[in-house]
């Protein structure tokens, strides 16, 4: 009896070891990962919009005043705030830095509330808020928040006073 063979016949093209297709040499591609890199990106991004924004808000340099209206002082209550040190404010109830004046932050708000209080019950239709040049103006809105706080009726003018 014949054997069946282990597998199809044999043909001329088995012997031959190359393919119809050359095969293509592989190559090791240069790969890296970015990751640090768009986190570190994302940081700085984050640094210079925070620190923008502060440095604007900081510091702005404001005109000088062409067009002014005078305010009577007899008709005004006043209040005058004095930079002792950049990092602290003093208030003074009246015309420029005289008597005693006010340092602590909570004493400077109730003080200058009854002030403009007592200014509106004696007819006074104006708040003067002067301020020297060097107070921050994060200082003089807080003041003035305080000053109108409240209040109806009166006027907030506000004046810059210059050393000489």
């Amino acid at each position: 009896m014949d054997r069946p063979s282990a597998g199809p016949p044999a043909t001329p093209l088995d012997d031959v070891d190359e393919p119809l297709f050359p095969r293509r040499r592989s190559h090791n591609e240069a790969n890296f990962d970015i990751t640090a890199m768009i986190d570190l990106v994302f940081m700085l991004n984050i640094f210079f919009l925070v620190t923008t924004v502060v440095t604007a808000q900081g510091e702005m340099d404001l005109p000088v005043v062409r067009h002014c209206i005078p305010t009577d002082p007899e008709e005004s209550a006043l209040i005058t705030l004095v930079s002792q040190n950049p990092n602290s404010v003093t208030v003074y109830l009246g015309d420029g830095p005289q008597g005693e004046g006010l340092t602590e932050r909570e004493e400077q708000l109730q003080a200058v509330r009854r002030s403009v209080e007592e200014g509106s019950r004696a007819g006074k239709k104006i708040i003067l808020l002067k301020a020297e040049r060097s107070v921050k103006l994060r200082d003089v809105k807080r003041i003035a928040a305080a000053a109108t706080r409240d209040i109806t009726g009166m006027e907030l003018r506000m004046a810059v006073i210059e050393k000489e």
